[in-house]
């Protein structure tokens, strides 16, 4: 992957990729390694949006999760590449019948296509709970951005499983006009 989807924030974030100490066992275990590294992804305001509209800061905090959720996915093959620990629960790779072949021989079969999935829903799940800070028409404009970009990704990973071991994208041109016109379309009218 060219960039990670981080990037889509409309913040800037100093933060290079970062991984746990050692594999992580269940769901929760990665979303508390998420939330411990919340404090590093938020906006320079972020305590002044939460004292003002708690709220808003819990969508915030949602939307950056969703896209911890895909860079994980997105990196996972990198991570197995390098010997660090994925940001994939164990358990839950144990269960789909997801293991180390897949990674090293970029296999797409259905436990991948399932545990993509599951993702995919997670992602939207907690995009669509972040889908509120886009409301204002100008304001929320970056915010808008940024969820149509990261639901262009999940469009693609939905369609073929196998550009994650890639970390993302088509290289297609117009595979690419076609997202774009897309993106363009969801931030400037709010619509899918």
């Amino acid at each position: 992957m060219s960039r990670s989807v981080l990037s889509f924030l409309p913040w800037a974030i100093a933060l290079n990729s970062f991984h746990p100490s050692e594999p992580l066992e269940s769901f929760a275990d990665l979303m508390g390694f998420y939330r411990d590294a919340l404090p590093k992804l938020r906006p320079g305001n972020f305590e002044k949006i939460k004292s003002n509209d708690p709220a808003k800061a819990a969508q915030i905090d949602g939307l950056i999760m969703a896209l911890l959720l895909v860079d994980g996915l997105l990196c996972a093959r990198a991570d197995h590449q390098a010997n660090k620990p994925l940001r994939l629960p164990v358990n839950e790779l144990a269960e789909y019948r997801v293991d180390a072949n897949h990674f090293e021989q970029q296999t797409v079969d259905f436990a991948w296509r399932r545990l993509c999935e599951r993702y995919i829903r997670r992602s939207r799940d907690l995009l669509q709970a972040a889908a509120v800070l886009g409301k204002p028409w100008l304001s929320g404009m970056t915010y808008r951005l940024c969820i149509a970009r990261t639901e262009q990704v999940l469009r693609e990973i939905q369609v073929d499983p196998a550009i994650t071991y890639a970390g993302g994208r088509s290289p297609k041109l117009m595979d690419r006009l076609t997202a774009m016109t897309r993106i363009l379309w969801r931030t400037l009218t709010g619509r899918r």
